[in-house]
């Protein structure tokens, strides 16, 4: 009686479900029906995951030499051929050898015609699986081929490895719109100003493929300039450009494209239509994936003085907890100036000093549990770095008597107010939280204090930290003039390194004149109401990683929003545009 046949599909899943042994069932199945074995491993490779028999199978294939016509058989689909070769891969196979061979031995064939599917599916899986390193030499000698479609995925895979501009430089010249955008495609990720400039360049080819990879590859960069590049291509009058711009801003992820994507889908332009549906599909994805990463804090202050025509701010960003985040790219900030998007602006990433010291200078308010100023200074110390030094000192401010006082009380008051005669004690700096905070709540009597000059004096010169830079960040609430001695004062802050910036109430000539002299900032309030944030904002732009420069929308904006959408996470921030300066004249 005849022994029953073999079945492949059964004897692969014995193995998986019991571990049962197959090797000699496959190699006689292989021996006795050669062409049923091949069809039946195409079908077992399309419907099985990686599992142990299908393992085996595709040792047994390799062993047979028939594991490039499986991966090159239509029948399995893209995905299932590269799983299989993959998992060919990680058992140790060179399967990037055997299909650089193969690819090697067929190409003279074909010539300059169209490239057969087999081969096609051949580069695709070997772009895939190959960093190219042990295969340079065949893919040297197929980029010397006259099939455009093996040169150009050969030059893409030469571009990656090598990454050298020169060379995609010299690609560029092929008339072939493919090798110059697969040429491009090879330079993702090189970031050299060498590279940039010809991303730049190549932004201006007469191909879609080309120009689209450029501005994509500068976008993943960081390079802004992109951005009104990748707008501009999107209402070019060639519907393929069009086509490219919604994929490009698609793979960005970006939610600033939205809106020219959602009017991109109304276009006539069936291609169109189906290109900005597809990136607004991804775009959506990638905002969630975003949101999901975590929310991040934000806090930015304008600078007023800031290149002519353009707006100007620090910018510090962290998570919600306090610590630092990863670098973000500038094109990872969106600016919204009144409901509009900005797409011309520059970010530029600041050193940040390594330890900071600094003394916050406040009138001492007898009876005043919590100042505007105070409250300021504690939202500020949530930013505090572990390492940096905090100091505090109170003076007493200068009476500004009412016009209906009598000369007595005017008197009385005036003496009650006058500063103690005796030198403060040196300020003592600390790199606690929990001391500074405390500090923060208590007010000294006034005996203990002197003047604002004098406290500004003791501030600069009083001992601290041997490294780092140091800042004396003043609240002024009345006038205070000009004192004897103001040159010595300027010249100890001086030497001492120390920035003296100040936050006041009303205008204060001389004390503006010492933050411009010590490079410091001076800025003045309409009410104590917007103290609290100031203070932070001025202590956040000694931290600040990022100075952000910005053509305004409008002369007249009142609001600009920042919003952060990096994959470490997602943050916004709304902040009040100051009223642009008269122009002299």
């Amino acid at each position: 009686m005849p022994r029953p046949r073999w079945n492949l599909e059964t004897l692969v899943q014995s193995h998986d479900s019991s571990g049962a042994a197959i090797g000699q069932p496959i190699r006689k199945l292989r021996a006795d029906e050669r062409q049923s074995f091949y069809a039946e491993t195409i079908e077992v490779l399309r419907t099985r995951d990686e599992s142990s028999g299908s393992q085996y199978l595709v040792s047994m294939l390799v062993a047979n030499q028939l594991l490039v016509p499986v991966l090159c058989d239509l029948a399995l689909t893209r995905e299932r051929a590269l799983a299989v070769a993959q998992a060919a891969a990680k058992a140790g196979v060179m399967v990037d050898v055997m299909l650089a061979k193969h690819l090697s031995e067929q190409a003279p064939s074909i010539g300059d015609g169209a490239c057969p599917a087999d081969l096609q599916r051949s580069m695709d899986i070997l772009a895939e699986i190959s960093d190219g390193t042990r295969i340079l030499p065949c893919l040297m000698a197929l980029a010397r081929q006259t099939n455009p479609a093996l040169v150009s995925k050969a030059v893409l895979m030469i571009g990656r490895l090598n990454r050298n501009v020169k060379w995609v430089l010299n690609r560029l010249s092929d008339s072939d719109p493919r090798v110059r955008a697969n040429a491009i495609e090879g330079l993702w990720g090189v970031d050299t100003e060498e590279a940039r400039r010809l991303l730049r360049s190549a932004a201006s080819d007469a191909n879609n493929r080309v120009a689209g990879n450029a501005l994509f590859a500068l976008y993943q960069l960081g390079d802004c300039w992109a951005i009104p590049e990748l707008l501009k291509m999107a209402n070019h009058e060639s519907g393929r450009f069009r086509v490219t711009a919604a994929w490009a801003m698609g793979e960005t992820g970006d939610p600033r494209f939205t809106k020219t994507l959602a009017r991109m889908v109304g276009e006539p332009n069936v291609s169109v239509r189906t290109g900005a549906f597809a990136a607004l599909g991804k775009i959506r994805a990638a905002t969630a994936r975003v949101h999901q990463a975590g929310a991040r804090s934000i806090v930015a202050c304008f600078q007023p003085n800031g290149q002519s025509g353009w707006r100007e701010l620090h910018v510090d960003v962290g998570a919600k907890d306090g610590p630092k985040q990863a670098r973000l790219l500038p094109t990872e900030f969106i600016l919204v100036e009144d409901g509009q998007d900005v797409v011309s602006f520059a970010i530029e990433e600041c050193p940040v000093p390594p330890l900071l010291s600094i003394t916050f200078i406040l009138p001492g308010i007898a009876g005043a549990a919590s100042t505007p100023f105070q409250q300021g200074a504690l939202k500020a110390l949530a930013w505090k770095r572990p390492p940096d030094f905090w100091s505090l000192a109170h003076y007493i401010p200068a009476v500004r008597p009412s016009l209906d006082t009598s000369p007595e009380e005017q008197q009385t008051t005036s003496a009650a107010a006058q500063p103690s005669s005796r030198e403060n004690i040196p300020l003592q700096f600390t790199a606690d939280p929990e001391v500074a905070a405390a500090a923060l709540e208590k007010v000294p009597p006034q005996t203990d204090c002197s003047d604002l000059w004098t406290t500004i004096r003791h501030s600069v010169q009083g001992a601290g930290p041997e490294r780092g830079e140091r800042h004396v960040l003043v609240y002024g609430q009345s006038e205070a003039a000009q004192p004897v001695g103001y040159r010595e004062l300027t010249s100890a802050a001086l030497a001492s390194g120390a920035s003296v910036h100040a936050i006041s109430l009303i205008g204060n000539p001389a004390l503006e004149s010492l933050c411009s002299a010590t490079q410091g900032d001076f800025q003045t309030v309409a009410s104590e109401a917007e103290v609290p944030a100031l203070v932070e904002q001025v202590y956040l732009s000694l931290l600040a990683r990022y100075t952000v420069r910005y053509q305004p929308i409008s002369e007249q904006a009142r609001k600009l929003r920042i919003i952060v959408n990096s994959p470490s996470g997602w943050g916004e921030y709304t902040i009040l545009i100051p009223p642009q300066p008269a122009q002299a004249g």
